[in-house]
């Protein structure tokens, strides 16, 4: 006899019931079970649509189960869909977290003729499953293990590699390995959609109240909330679990992004990746003015684009950056275009969000979506990780992985007790010791040996920071100089993480030095260099950082904010230590550099923001001293700030000199050496302390002799023979045994400048200050300097430098000039590069495309450096070298000639003024020494002293 609800009561003759799920297209199957089920002593209990039919189902379908001793679900070879999937996710809540006293609820899927293995969601792959056809009896196994209640779980083969992640989040291609998470993920999909048992065949949405589209998860930091999305919801969804509260099967997901600067520019490219199948045809920049121009696009945009019986579900990871490090107008117009979708009943977004829940104080910065957060979003707290849940994360994975970690479960559970943030120090030791692992097994010696959780992360990047400092000159200090600027610090010491560019990542890390900031980069990221053994790839080793791309850019980021949290006080001192004391140190000591940054990057886009004069009245005039230690990109907002502040600032503190009594004696000495007026400003500086040096660029010799002159017979053989030796026609082989390092710019007006007034100070008045380029003096390279001129200034530098300096051989010039291109030019063989459809101009030259060609030379570093990291060895100005010249190559092109020899010189790189053919990597031309030219200039090679 059946209760008011329909249903059968819990038992028949004092017997518990055995829960039959199964979809329409298997009633044969079923029913066939049954009878199987019946004929052993199990009496079945099937729903026969009694659950479906109206509403109120979850507790028709929760009261059927409490008085199910066992739960088998059939799957055919359409998987498991729809209700039979929500019937599974009760089940699996009913096993995850029993009534009080009960025991779990054991499940068994039981496979169907044309069913997948690989098709079950991924909490019920956990559990044995059993293939079975109704011609067939029931294994034996299979109805003693219901009879007892048996729990089975799987036992699928060994896998290779790590089962543990270490300090990585979760993504959605690591479900298999999430544990310890389960019954949070079904509680976190339970908050989306309906809320009050309404039957999903007449669900259409909802327009808030008890239907809730968005669903935000709170926690810790360390608590796991990334990870649960990624790898727990995330492919559950996938796999329909949402239909039974929303009424929709097909999901499409946009993301996960994070909000990071310009958290509307994030929107744009997940919208574009995710409505625009073609890669071709995406285009993030038109759908980010379409954002910026109205509020409800996003709305309107998913409208449009939604398909019968599908939603977008947008995924919106680290919320708080949108506190922490968001530009203010682009946060602005995200959270509108949110709010706006949210609200509109017809728009078929959902939304995910996680966030810190230190951070929670701050949504006030987000008006139109606090407005609604009450009654639009579903808030779900993610707990600490309990012990059990700890114990599933060490166990559970071990045994995928047919490994033995019997010796350090105990131990690790022990250490974590009481500990906050015990989830990311348990995956990190786990993988720490795994690398280290003896056969099959988890060592607990080495285990203790590492003074516990804590102490492992402590003592694994210690060791990796002395790795660095071994490999890297000072890399030790770079490193964390690379990872404090990953840091976004607050006052009251809730530090977060931010991404940087790779760019700016290798600046800070190597300080200027491109090679070893991007050594230092590869080995906190756990790279390979690309020239070891094996290629690219994962050393295998702790990572602190890691590397990411979007399109064409790429980014560096902090693995885990564990590595900027304190995890207690000192006793005595009473100050806090971190989980990493020497990173924690660090950043306490620093801790005004991340300060100092926020207030440059304020001051800089108020700057942007001005115009007229209010350009010069935002510039920073005092304290600029403050932003010396920050490594800027070159050619940033920040950067050029500094800049026009530096330069405002010399005009500044020069005009009090002059006013002071320096104007009559600099307007004289500018006279007497035939000066423009304006290098009254420079000499001003000179007394000041402005000593412009030559930056250099380490360039390491080849492995094998080089190949000089140009590669393109039919180019060169288009011209008469008498013109080939301009192109190095026919070519030689060239050996370069030393490394050396060159110029990054030719020199420049204000370093020769320099050069000749140091000279004159010291009594010196033999050198004399070049006649000015038609352009102006300053940055841009010097000229009308002879050969021997050139030489006197290479050698002074060498004695400023303890080094030894002198202008590059014919050889050293094309090797550097090419770095390792073969082409006609540094960037290919085009003379213009392709940008955005465009072209770009590469260098100055008589048809290069810039806006100096043929008119006068640029300053230096206007054009895109080369392979080694020189600027303007194609265009510009000529070269000196210290080669004597041939018409053809003889080896003296390796050579340099005698001082006082009177043969022509060789000079490289061509012109403002020349051709483009000029400007090839191969041309070379002939200048006698004593000759001034206004399309002459040099740079300098400089070597250690010890031959």
């Amino acid at each position: 006899m059946n209760d008011a609800n329909g249903l059968s009561p819990a038992g028949v003759g004092g017997a518990e019931l055995v829960f039959l799920s199964y979809s329409r297209n298997d009633s044969d199957a079923c029913r066939a079970l049954a009878s199987a089920l019946e004929q052993a002593g199990l009496p079945p209990f099937r729903d026969e649509d009694a659950i479906r039919a109206g509403d109120r189902w979850l507790s028709r379908l929760e009261q059927a189960l409490a008085g199910c001793s066992a739960f088998v679900v059939l799957v055919g070879r359409d998987g498991i869909q729809r209700w039979v999937g929500a019937e599974v996710q009760v089940a699996l809540a009913r096993h995850l977290s029993p009534p009080a006293g009960a025991p779990r609820l054991p499940i068994f899927p039981l496979l169907l003729d044309g069913a997948s293995a690989d098709a079950l969601p991924p909490f019920v792959a956990l559990f044995q499953s059993t293939r079975w056809t109704p011609a067939e009896p029931l294994p034996r196994q299979l109805v003693e293990a219901i009879r007892a209640r048996t729990v089975r779980l799987d036992a699928p083969p060994a896998i290779e590699g790590c089962p543990f992640l270490g300090l990585n989040a979760f993504g959605r291609g690591d479900a298999r390995l999430f544990f310890g998470r389960r019954q949070e993920t079904l509680e976190a999909l339970a908050c989306l959609g309906d809320q009050q048992q309404t039957n999903p065949d007449e669900l259409s949405g909802g327009d808030g109240g008890a239907y809730q589209r968005w669903l935000q998860i709170e926690g810790n930091s360390g608590a796991g909330k990334s990870s649960l999305v990624q790898a727990g919801m995330l492919p559950m969804i996938e796999q329909g679990a949402l239909w039974a509260r929303t009424g929709v099967e097909q999901w499409t997901v946009l993301g996960p992004m994070m909000p990071g600067r310009d958290p509307l520019a994030k929107l744009a490219e997940v919208l574009e990746q995710a409505l625009v199948a073609d890669a071709a045809q995406r285009d993030s920049l038109r759908r980010l003015q379409r954002l910026e121009a109205d509020e409800r696009t996003l709305a309107f945009a998913l409208r449009d684009a939604r398909q019968a019986g599908g939603a977008f579900l947008l995924v919106v990871d680290q919320f708080e950056e949108l506190f922490t490090f968001a530009d203010d107008a682009p946060r602005c117009r995200f959270e509108a275009q949110l709010a706006n979708a949210l609200q509109d009943p017809e728009c078929p977004l959902f939304l995910v969000s996680t966030v810190r829940a230190d951070f929670l104080d701050r949504f006030e910065q987000l008006p139109a979506l606090q407005q609604i957060v009450n009654h639009r979003c579903k808030r779900y707290f993610l707990p600490t990780i309990s012990e059990q849940g700890l114990r599933e994360i060490i166990e559970a994975p071990a045994r995928l992985a047919d490994l033995d970690v019997g010796e350090v479960t105990t131990a690790i559970l022990e250490d974590a007790r009481g500990e906050i943030g015990a989830l990311p120090l348990v995956e990190n030791a786990l993988y720490t010791l795994w690398q280290a692992r003896e056969g099959d097994r988890l060592s607990g010696e080495r285990y203790r040996a590492c003074n516990g959780i804590a102490g492992m992360l402590s003592a694994e990047a210690d060791a990796l920071l002395a790795r660095i400092g071994r490999a890297v000159p000072e890399g030790d200090r770079a490193a964390l100089e690379l990872l404090l600027r990953l840091t976004r610090i607050n006052d009251d010491g809730r530090h977060t993480r931010q991404r940087v560019s790779r760019e700016e990542a290798v600046l800070v890390a190597g300080g200027g030095r491109a090679a070893d900031g991007e050594r230092v980069v590869q080995m906190l990221a756990g790279e390979r260099r690309a020239d070891a053994p094996g290629g690219n790839g994962l050393n295998g080793v702790l990572r602190l950082i890691t590397t990411s791309s979007e399109g064409d850019a790429r980014y560096v980021d902090l693995i885990h904010e564990t590595l900027l949290r304190a995890r207690s006080r000192d006793p005595d001192s009473g100050e806090r230590i971190g989980y990493w004391p020497t990173l924690y140190r660090y950043i306490e000591e620093n801790r005004d550099r991340d300060l100092v940054r926020q207030q440059l990057r304020f001051q800089s886009e108020r700057w942007q923001r001005s115009r007229g004069l209010g350009r010069l009245r935002h510039l920073g005039l005092i304290g600029l001293g403050q932003y010396r230690p920050l490594r800027l990109p070159p050619g940033s907002d920040e950067a050029r700030f500094l800049a026009w502040s530096r330069r405002a600032r010399g005009a500044l503190l020069v005009s009090a000199l002059l006013a002071i009594g320096y104007g009559a004696d600099s307007y004289v000495w500018t006279k007497r050496h035939e000066l423009p007026l304006d290098a009254i400003v420079t000499l001003q500086r000179f007394r000041l302390g402005y000593a412009p040096l030559p930056a250099m660029v380490d360039i390491a010799a080849p492995n094998a002799d080089i190949e000089l002159g140009d590669r393109d017979e039919a180019f060169v053989t288009s011209y008469s023979e008498n013109r080939w030796p301009n192109w190095g026609y026919p070519g030689a082989r060239a050996e370069i045994a030393r490394d050396f390092r060159l110029g990054k710019y030719e020199i420049t007006y204000d370093e020769y400048d320099y050069y000749v007034w140091q000279q004159h100070r010291m009594g010196n008045t033999g050198p004399k200050y070049p006649t000015t380029a038609q352009g102006g003096r300053g940055a841009r390279p010097v000229v009308h300097v002879n050969w021997h001129e050139a030489r006197g200034y290479a050698q002074w530098l060498g004695e400023r430098r303890h080094e030894s300096c002198r202008l590059p051989t014919e050889a050293e010039w094309e090797y550097a000039a090419r770095a390792g291109n073969e082409s006609a030019y540094p960037w290919g063989d085009d003379l213009r590069n392709s940008v955005g459809g465009q072209a770009m101009p590469m260098a100055n030259c008589r048809d290069c495309g810039s806006r100096w060609d043929n008119e006068q030379s640029a300053p230096v570093g206007q054009f895109p450096a080369n392979g080694f990291g020189l600027h303007d060895t194609s265009g510009n100005v000529w070269e000196w070298t210290c080669s004597a010249w041939r018409d053809g190559f003889d080896g003296s092109e390796s050579d340099c000639v005698r001082p006082n020899d009177t043969h022509a010189r060789a000079v490289r790189g061509g012109s403002w003024g020349g051709f483009a053919v000029g400007a090839r990597s191969s041309a070379r031309h002939l200048s006698f020494p004593d000759d001034r030219y206004d399309y002459v200039g040099f740079r300098v090679l400089c070597s250690s002293p010890i031959e």
